[in-house]
């Protein structure tokens, strides 16, 4: 049986010089001031480089280009980031030694899966699941299997004709040898060798329609599939609970979305389709040997059996290399992601080589399972071509041996030859098509683990919040993150917050502050206790319904790429008015900064709001929770980001929504100004209990008060690390012993002019020079 031989197996050479450009584009990376990485993050994953000549000149400029603040700005006005978008192919080295061609692009992020430690239980149920994904699809591919089958049946019939064509020629020689003069045409089948090549040249166009077919049905079904495949995973993990998150990197998580989606679909689709190639082409292959000579195809059934045993041996080397391999390309894309979202970190410390270091460990990591997955696949392939070579050898001399004797002619020999030739390329292609579904089941057992975990909240489970005006009651309540059970952060928390109230809770550093806010949106439940909101326990609450009602404004806001329009408007069930998104614009004291913008509210702030300064993204936030009217609405360090005149702008928005009663107000801050404006103050202790409770003006007024003593405690941190050696000038104190720092006359005006932008209606806050921020 004849096998071809396979390429050269990858070498230290090839994976050393494959890893270079990584190398070098990360280094340059790191040297460089990179506000915009995410454009940049792909091109330092993976572990194969395929490159070509204009690809080559992107690196270089790359590479080249010394460190500036301008550095990005610069590659995208010459376009030599969508240039390496467009050129750069990064893909991991697959469990199978084969050549990839230009229109096959691979995603470059491989992901971590979900258990590492774990190897897979099961190699044949996770084949069964991948091949199960298609079900859907199951006509389409019924359809191109058929014409597939087409293809190779006539593809098959060349050996025959050759055969017979062969056998007609030497009986025509001989007749012509005995001296015949014209000896009768080559007849085959009742017709002339010239009709009868004429009708097979026209069923060989028909083969190659056929194939035609098949491959473009099989394109549609792999984008459909791998459409579908994505659309599921994100489905299933953006309804993950926070516990899984805390967890899961983001890297991993996206990886999943791109190469593995990508490995799963081209397994189940161009390797179903070529394994399914193999086979029939085997099968017609083996029936036809055995038409001519049984002697023959006896002796190379005997053969296959060293393929077979390779096959098992190796095929579960291969899936768990494949695996290891992913596993390692997902510690390289946390890496990454780390390095270039922390890179003006990593230049501030002067780290650059230390990361630089580490990224190359995470390479090196790479290339030592990447060279075990080399010498397996050699070792498997190799061993099958000997199989192949030894085989082949046999047929040509056991077969001359036959014609010699009578027993089989030249013709049935060429075609036998042949037809060990196609059969042997079926088998081989059948190995590899073992091997690349391991891969592929490998690639699909990580989707599965997202698609089956189960998380502990599900926010589609549970009774439908009723709303009611914002009452808040934690009842005994202790809890612990689950990735950090043995540091409890409540014990027996236990307080009530009265609707339509403006409750500020401040502590220590890392007492449970935000943790209290985490609950209140039910990313987490409780170990113990209740968490009430007017009268029903979130736990048992749809958290949906829950989430629909509550606000937050966090300290970092995140927005999303888009229209301001649409980041103010994001979350609502319904199309709000023109005039409803201006008001509330104008509440948060952003609708001024909008309105100077060329396309006002239809401008794009980039991914995370890039384009927008941090106080305004701060306002735009706001805007995005008050629009939705919530019941509850938690601010937790919400204006920490915003300078004093803007500051006081919101606090003012917030005043005013104090006076309405229309929704329960829960601040969390360390600020002083965000602390006076509220109504009512919780003070956590160290151990993360409730210390203390109360109105605010009889706490700060009260000097032997817990919340009196946390104040002056972060003053006097403030004013030893601002003057040591205590040699700055006195300023006025209250009654309680409170520093109060007289207000600048400018941050005054400025305020003034702020104020002034409440609404049309609106009349300008009058302010004296007595109250404080």
């Amino acid at each position: 049986m004849m096998i071809p031989k396979i390429t050269t197996p990858l070498t230290r050479y090839t994976y050393a010089h494959s890893y270079r450009p990584y190398a070098n584009i990360s280094r340059r990376l790191i040297h460089n001031v990179n506000p915009c990485h995410q454009h940049i993050l792909p091109y330092t994953l993976g572990i194969r480089f395929l490159p070509s000549q204009s690809t080559y000149q992107s690196i270089r400029t790359l590479v080249s280009t010394p460190p500036s603040p301008y550095f990005l700005l610069k590659c995208k006005n010459t376009g030599t980031v969508s240039s390496l978008t467009s050129q750069l192919t990064i893909t991991r080295l697959n469990s199978t030694v084969s050549t990839q061609s230009k229109d096959n692009k691979q995603p470059s992020l491989q992901g971590n899966p979900l258990s590492t430690s774990e190897e897979p239980k099961s190699n044949f149920s996770d084949v069964i699941r991948l091949f199960l994904l298609v079900k859907t699809d199951w006509k389409l591919l019924l359809v191109a299997l058929t014409l597939l089958t087409i293809s190779c049946v006539i593809g098959m019939m060349i050996p025959k004709v050759i055969g017979i064509i062969l056998d007609s020629l030497k009986v025509q020689t001989a007749t012509q040898s005995e001296g015949e003069e014209a000896p009768p045409p080559i007849m085959m089948f009742g017709l002339t060798i010239y009709e009868f090549l004429g009708g097979f040249s026209i069923a060989l166009l028909a083969g190659c329609m056929a194939n035609f077919g098949r491959l473009i049905l099989l394109r549609i079904l792999s984008e459909r599939l791998v459409a579908r495949l994505r659309s599921t995973v994100i489905k299933r993990t953006i309804h993950q609970d926070a516990q899984f998150y805390d967890i899961h990197k983001t890297g991993d998580l996206i990886s999943r979305l791109g190469a593995d989606a990508y490995i799963v679909s081209r397994s189940i689709t161009q390797k179903i389709s070529d394994g399914f190639k193999s086979l029939i082409c085997g099968g017609v292959g083996v029936g036809m040997m055995c038409s001519l000579s049984l002697d023959l195809s006896a002796v190379l059934g005997v053969l296959i059996i060293p393929v077979v045993i390779s096959a098992s041996i190796f095929g579960k080397q291969i899936r768990i290399n494949s695996r290891e391999l992913q596993d390692a390309t997902g510690q390289l894309t946390r890496v990454s992601e780390e390095q270039l979202n922390g890179v003006k970190t990593v230049q501030s410390f002067v780290a650059e080589q230390r990361e630089i270091k580490r990224f190359n460990e995470a390479i090196r990591n790479i290339f030592h399972v990447g060279k075990r997955s080399a010498f397996i696949n050699a070792k498997f392939f190799t061993s099958t071509s000997l199989v192949g070579d030894l085989s082949f050898l046999t047929v040509l001399v056991y077969g001359s041996y036959l014609v010699l004797h009578g027993s089989l002619t030249i013709g049935d020999l060429t075609a036998f030859m042949l037809y060990t030739e196609y059969t042997g390329n079926s088998i081989f292609g059948l190995s590899t098509f073992y091997s690349e579904i391991m891969q592929g089941a490998g690639a699909a057992s990580r989707l599965f683990e997202l698609t089956d975990y189960v998380p502990e909240i599900r926010p589609t489970l549970g009774k439908t919040y009723l709303p009611g005006k914002g009452e808040i009651e934690f009842k005994n309540v202790s809890f612990s993150y689950p990735t950090r059970p043995q540091n409890q952060i409540f014990k027996n928390l236990n307080f009530k917050i009265e609707p339509g109230s403006n409750v500020c809770i401040v502590g220590p550093s890392g007492k449970g502050k935000s943790t209290i806010a985490l609950l209140l949106l039910h990313y987490y439940n409780p170990t113990s206790g209740q968490i009430l909101i007017d009268g029903q326990d979130i736990t048992k609450m749809n958290s949906k319904s829950l989430r629909r009602k509550l606000g937050i404004v966090q300290q970092e806001p995140v927005l999303m790429s888009g229209s301001i329009r649409d980041n103010i408007t994001y979350g609502l069930t319904y199309t709000p008015t023109k005039e409803e998104i201006r008001k509330v614009a104008k509440q948060c004291f952003c609708h001024n900064f909008i309105t100077k913008f060329p396309h006002t509210y239809d401008t794009q702030i980039g991914p995370s709001g890039t384009l927008l300064s941090g106080g305004q993204k701060q306002r735009i936030a706001i805007a995005r929770a008050l629009i939705k009217k919530p019941n509850i609405l938690i601010l937790d360090e919400a204006t920490s980001a915003l300078d004093v005149e803007s500051e006081g702008a919101i606090n003012y928005t917030f005043g005013q929504l104090m006076k309405t009663k229309s929704m329960t107000i829960v601040s969390i801050a360390h600020r002083l100004s965000t602390i006076r404006r509220s109504e009512n103050v919780i003070v956590l202790g160290n151990d993360g209990s409730v210390i203390e409770m109360g109105k605010f003006k009889e706490l700060f007024s009260d000097p032997s008060s817990e919340l009196s003593k946390l104040l002056n405690e972060k003053s006097s941190r403030k004013k030893t690390k601002s003057d040591p050696i205590s040699s700055a000038p006195e300023v006025d104190a209250d009654a309680t012993g409170e520093p109060v720092e007289p207000i600048d006359p400018a941050i005054e005006d400025a305020l003034h002019s702020v104020l002034n932008d409440v609404t049309s209606e609106s009349k300008p806050i009058k302010m004296s020079t007595t109250d404080t921020l």
